[in-house]
């Protein structure tokens, strides 16, 4: 079989304080169908840490609710690598070509994948699209559809992709039982599978970077990577690989900077993989010649907790939203109940209501403006800090993305409490 990822090991329980017992007991109530089934997620190596973070959070919990839940990925050789990016970058709607030679890679990986594919699930869910032809690639190997319910998560925006990538995708995905996406403007016209469901990420509010940490804590992780904690800071978290230019938050910054000379930038840039390094060192040269500017990468030893302490501090938090996917770096500072100031984007206009859970603003300027405006009116910014949670609380959290995907479950399996088998 494909190699397995570990998780830790959750207690739906453990939500009750937050969620309520009701909520809790719903869940139970949804999987008690389901209990013994077998459900593979499928992701790839390269899996965004959205995706990852998902997957971490809800495997765990799926299994503690009785459904024997496993978490593989498919096999990315280093053929194949170039071909995966370049996949990725045409269904995102970025300007790169897609000759046959790469469709014909991309079927040849999902060949030598369908080798691995060793065992049966009641539902397999492949959050990689670059998998797609695994189900078609198996039914031509064995000479019949594999065993169980499939589903595809799309986990991004096809709208502007590429008509040959596009099309390529949409044909096998079509083999799919049912296609998934995070928010509804995502389906296409012609998108796929006679069924489509929409079942927005959601935010795990116990999970690594949602912890709250003391301000002695706080305080000192700060002043050890040199941010003052007695002056105003923005920050920028960066989570989701991005093929943007990355020091567009620098023009943000150096135009609010004019107006607020004690203002500070933090930039966690918490990304490895090619390229990100040099996107690490530009940051900082740009930055030490306007001051003021710390950026954070791996290197550093930042991880969830320097996250946290950095989103604790900032007044406002700037979110660039370009990438095409999840972005669960959004739902995440919405959680934080911090006012986010994002550039427009499919995901953020999804998610943010204007002026009242965040405030869009596309260029580096509108950004400035918004900036200085809830530096000069920090209870605007504890106003739209608190609806910002409560929208997320209400809509956006893992326990009903568990619930989403239960209900989905059953009805592949006809499974409901009535009908059980």
């Amino acid at each position: 079989m494909f190699g397995s990822v570990a998780t830790s090991t959750h207690s739906i329980d453990d939500y009750v304080p937050i969620v309520g017992d009701d909520a809790v007991a719903a869940l139970r109530e949804l999987a008690e169908p389901l209990r013994g089934i077998r459900v593979l997620h499928l992701s790839s190596p390269g899996a965004s840490g959205a995706v990852r973070n998902l997957l971490q959070s809800s495997v765990p919990l799926l299994t503690d609710l009785g459904i024997e839940a496993h978490w593989q990925q498919v096999r990315v050789s280093s053929e194949f690598q170039e071909m995966d990016h370049q996949l990725r970058l045409a269904l995102s709607g970025y300007a790169v070509d897609w000759p046959a030679k790469l469709a014909n890679a991309w079927w040849l990986f999902n060949q030598s994948n369908a080798g691995l594919f060793d065992e049966e699930f009641d539902v397999v869910v492949v959050h990689h699209t670059g998998s797609v032809g695994l189900h078609a690639a198996l039914t031509q190997m064995n000479g019949r559809p594999p065993a169980g319910a499939w589903l595809w998560d799309s986990h991004r925006d096809y709208r502007a992709a590429h008509p040959d990538a596009w099309s390529l995708i949409r044909r096998h995905a079509d083999d799919f039982d049912v296609s998934i996406y995070d928010y509804k403007p995502f389906i296409r016209p012609d998108a796929p599978t006679r069924r489509k469901v929409v079942i927005p990420p959601g935010v795990d509010p116990l999970g690594p970077r949602s912890r709250q940490v003391s301000e002695e804590v706080r305080e000192t992780i700060l002043a050890q990577r040199g941010v003052d904690v007695t002056r105003p800071l923005v920050a920028q978290i960066v989570l989701s690989t991005r093929d943007d230019d990355p020091l567009r938050v620098l023009e943000t910054y150096e135009l609010a900077k004019r107006e607020r000379p004690d203002l500070q930038l933090v930039v966690a840039y918490l990304l490895s993989g090619p390229g990100q390094g040099e996107s690490v060192d530009a940051l900082r040269t740009r930055g030490r010649k306007l001051g003021d500017v710390v950026v954070l990468g791996e290197m550093d030893g930042v991880g969830n907790v320097e996250v946290c302490a950095v989103r604790d501090q900032a007044a406002v938090l700037l979110h660039q939203g370009l990438p095409r996917g999840i972005s669960i770096e959004l739902l995440e500072e919405m959680w934080q109940s911090k006012p986010v100031v994002s550039s427009k984007s499919s995901v953020a206009e999804a998610v943010l209501t204007q002026h009242r859970t965040g405030i869009l603003a596309d260029t580096p300027a509108e950004q400035a403006t918004a900036v200085l405006r809830l530096l000069a009116s920090p209870a605007v910014g504890r106003r739209i800090g608190a609806a910002a949670h409560r929208r997320i609380a209400e809509h956006y959290l893992v326990t009903r993305y568990l619930a989403d995907y239960l209900k989905l479950f059953q009805q592949v399996l006809h499974r409901t409490p009535e009908r059980r088998r």
